[in-house]
């Protein structure tokens, strides 16, 4: 009986705020724990640090430009409702990631390498695509699920059990970043065509991003809270095939015949 209670407790934290929704990146009904207003707050906690970690560059032009685009990219993108902030930081990795509530960072390391403003406009929109798709918020609720399904296995004693969920949690997180990354490429797709930019400019910036991890298999952003928000990225082959699906309806043979299994 003492368990049974626990249970009932933890799911009624849980669920006693549950709101469902039609979320048009996804064109999902959705179920959330996390309002608008707390994901806004929870964005705006973890950006507070990375600008104390992560500086902004003093180059108001680049900021600007950067705006710029990211507001052509918001006005056409699925969530409306938002505040969205972009920033670039000093930083040289090739990298960009973005927060909950509309915080996008991108580092000066990844412009560098950008040609255009098309092949910066893909990274922009696939950012966003992470924020009108929720992505960090069901990762975050996944982590509260996780902390209560330990909690009732700790409670009865169930070590053994604690441990397995714990793997076979983490073994799924990082498949959900995957296939989160793939429709936030074929969303950037959507955005970045009804913004006016060129689309396949987000094809040619892959292909640089494939060159500078040639050698790695997956990676990690170098966020300053890596272990908050971090995530494990798909082969380059995969977005790459992503970002042609949507382009063109389908992908090229090859693409299907590099990508690792």
């Amino acid at each position: 009986m003492r368990h049974a209670s626990l249970l009932a407790c933890v799911v009624v934290c849980l669920s006693g705020c549950v709101r469902s929704n039609f979320n048009l990146a996804t064109q999902q009904q959705e179920y959330t724990i996390t309002s608008t207003e707390k994901e806004v707050a929870l964005g705006r906690r973890v950006a507070q640090q990375v600008h104390k970690e992560l500086p902004d560059v003093a180059d108001e032009p680049l900021q600007q430009r950067v705006r710029a685009i990211g507001e052509r990219i918001v006005a056409v993108c699925d969530r409306k409702e938002l505040v969205y902030r972009f920033s670039v930081v000093q930083d040289d990795a090739v990298n960009a990631f973005s927060l909950p509530g509309g915080y996008v960072f991108i580092n000066e390391g990844l412009i560098k390498k950008t040609s255009n403003d098309d092949e910066l406009a893909g990274v922009i929109a696939h950012e966003v695509a992470h924020i009108t798709a929720r992505h960090a918020v069901k990762h975050y609720e996944s982590q509260l699920g996780l902390q209560a399904a330990q909690l009732v296995t700790l409670a009865t004693r169930q070590g053994e059990a604690a441990r397995g969920i714990s793997v076979l949690t983490q073994a799924t997180q990082l498949a959900y970043s995957r296939r989160d990354e793939l429709e936030a490429d074929q969303l950037a797709v959507k955005y970045v065509k009804a913004a006016g930019f060129q689309p396949k400019a987000m094809l040619t910036f892959l292909e640089k991003l494939q060159n500078v991890h040639r050698d790695k298999t997956n990676y990690l952003p170098a966020g300053v809270v890596r272990p908050q928000y971090a995530l494990t990225h798909p082969y380059v082959t995969d977005r790459l095939r992503a970002v042609k699906e949507a382009l063109f309806g389908s992908a090229d043979y090859m693409d299907y015949l590099n990508t690792p299994d």
